[in-house]
């Protein structure tokens, strides 16, 4: 795509107060971070020029980054050169069924899928093959992977082929000389789709995880007979999927969708160390967030999609042994995670150098240290820009482990009366200590108010903006608050209800702690259990005369 949308969730203020409960109309959190700086930050920075090409203005763009079955290291890419007699350009009609900006149509030009190895940690690189290819701007060579028994795997944007032979399923080839040449495999998907290749990683036990977008088909003979028509009836039309491979590349899943069919083409995940997967949805997209996939042995089991609570959920991800996410945005802005993706914020210690590291793809090495890979530039068309590849090298310096919290909320009960009162308990902990003296905020809203939501369509930042009320309060020794809602008291509808929820630190003004924030509960207002049913009272045996047949008898006794 030429058009990437990035936006940052736009935040407002939080006043703080200490003492006793204060009542304020809602508002959302801000980046107010404490005097005591970041809990961690890049150290040891570098970036290193790895590959240009020959020709100028050069056209290399659009990495994949992955590590051999040996130590060594792969990175790929497209390198798009002027051939001394033009090659045959696209018609006009196909031109006009892709429909890209005026100075994109890469056909008269020559295209080749480049492989560079190195041996040494990185530090030089050797081209190790090229294959001549013929794509409309792109080949979509991202998921590409080596075997345990030194294969390559590389998928491909067949529906952007040039070639006439190649059918939009006929996504994926295999390598076994090293790149030289390519083995086309069966078609991988359902003809009624076309795919766009994201991300190929290799889990510790060898397990392959494909990303694959799949949209319906569109071209000519199709109801989208241009790339970019749009079903308006279709609620997404380019859905994330995951597919497994248990035998290194030889066999696949079906394709599993990811995040609930929102509109997603781009993504990326890592291996948790209980071998789940967490995949991110980032924030070039309409909801970023986050969402756990389970295993269990080859069964993948994917959890609900949650939403960021706050910052920039980046493109490409790695976990540190520390259990921090980093990961980068393009082009060249990173970020950090220490809970598991709910918050994210920028990562100090990087440079700025320009539009480097574009189309991020990102690790963490074996000796602990960050590399991302991409190219300098943007989705610029030929000879635009003097792009070449580069990798972002540094360390994750962690100054100061923030600590886990859990915050609960629970009603309390009036044995007297036998009903549930309109208050709650907050209690706040840290790893089952009690925190004292800690701000705990407490939203709630009535039933059909302003801010109600019934199917949680709205951000809550949002609804807490539109009503409700927002009520800050003080932990006592104990590590708990009390909220009493008695004006609620004198409501008799049983159908009644009120959605709250409770959460702390979110705008980590204290530095030493995680994020807490419980789920939303809707208690009804007046609430009881009925009571008990009175034991039914025993009804006389029915006496059969003594003159009755003895067959309908049985019957009856039966």
């Amino acid at each position: 795509m030429t058009d990437r949308r990035d936006f940052l969730k736009q935040t407002s203020s939080l006043a703080l107060f200490s003492g006793v409960r204060s009542q304020s109309k809602a508002q959302g959190p801000t980046r107010d971070h404490s005097s005591a700086g970041p809990a961690f930050r890049a150290a040891g920075f570098e970036s290193l020029k790895v590959y240009q090409s020959e020709q100028r203005p050069s056209y290399t763009s659009w990495v994949s980054f992955f590590p051999g079955e040996r130590g060594q290291w792969y990175l790929t890419c497209e390198e798009v050169t002027r051939p001394e007699n033009p090659l045959p350009q696209v018609s006009r009609e196909k031109w006009q069924a892709m429909n890209l900006p005026v100075g994109y149509d890469k056909s008269p030009y020559q295209m080749e899928m480049v492989i560079l190895e190195s041996q040494d940690n990185l530090r030089t690189w050797k081209v190790l093959s090229k294959e001549p290819c013929r794509f409309q701007h792109s080949a979509g060579s991202f998921g590409q992977a080596r075997t345990r028994d030194g294969r390559f795997l590389r998928f491909v944007w067949a529906c952007y082929s040039l070639d006439n032979d190649l059918r939009p399923s006929d996504i994926f080839s295999v390598s076994e000389d090293d790149g030289k040449t390519w083995l086309r495999q069966a078609p991988f998907h359902d003809r009624h789709f076309f795919s766009y290749a994201h991300r190929l990683r290799m889990l510790r036990d060898g397990t392959l995880v494909l990303a694959l977008p799949l949209s319906p088909a569109w071209g000519p003979g199709t109801p989208l007979p241009v790339r970019t028509c749009l079903n308006l009836n279709n609620t997404s039309t380019t859905q994330m999927h995951l597919c497994f491979s248990f035998d290194q590349g030889r066999t696949w899943s079906a394709p599993q969708c990811l995040y609930g069919g929102q509109n997603v083409s781009e993504t990326d995940f890592v291996e948790l160390p209980s071998g789940d997967l967490l995949c991110i949805n980032n924030s070039i997209f309409a909801n970023p967030g986050r969402q756990i996939v389970y295993r269990d042995g080859q069964r993948f089991t994917a959890g609900s999609f949650e939403k960021v609570r706050d910052g920039r959920v980046p493109e490409t991800i790695c976990l540190t042994a520390d259990g921090i996410l980093i990961g980068c945005m393009r082009a060249g802005r990173y970020y950090g995670s220490d809970d598991l993706g709910q918050t994210w914020q920028p990562l100090e210690g990087i440079p700025q150098l320009g539009p480097e590291v574009y189309q991020p793809w990102i690790h963490t090495l074996p000796d602990g240290r960050i590399a991302c890979a991409g190219h300098y530039g943007a989705d610029d068309p030929v000879k635009k820009r003097d792009q070449y590849l580069s990798i972002h090298l540094f360390r994750l310096e962690v100054l100061r482990k923030t600590k886990d919290t859990q915050l609960e909320l629970t009603r309390l009960f009036d044995r007297s009366k036998n009903r549930f009162r309109n208050a709650y308990t907050l209690a706040l902990r840290c790893d089952g200590v009690p925190l004292a003296d800690k701000e705990v905020e407490f939203w709630y809203v009535e039933r059909n108010q302003a801010g109600y939501d019934s199917w949680n369509k709205l951000p809550l930042e949002e609804r807490m903006k539109m009503g409700g009320t927002l009520l800050r309060l003080r932990t006592r020794k104990d590590g708990t608050a009390l909220v009493e809602l008695d004006q609620l008291d004198k409501i008799t509808d049983v159908h009644h209800s009120v959605q709250m929820i409770a959460r702390f630190n979110l705008d980590r003004s204290d530095p030493n702690f995680k994020p807490a924030q419980t789920p939303q509960f809707e208690p009804y207002t007046v609430y009881y259990q009925d009571p008990p049913l009175q034991q039914a009272t025993s009804r006389p045996s029915m006496r059969l005369p003594r003159s009755a047949d003895p067959a309908l008898c049985a019957g009856l006794r039966q």
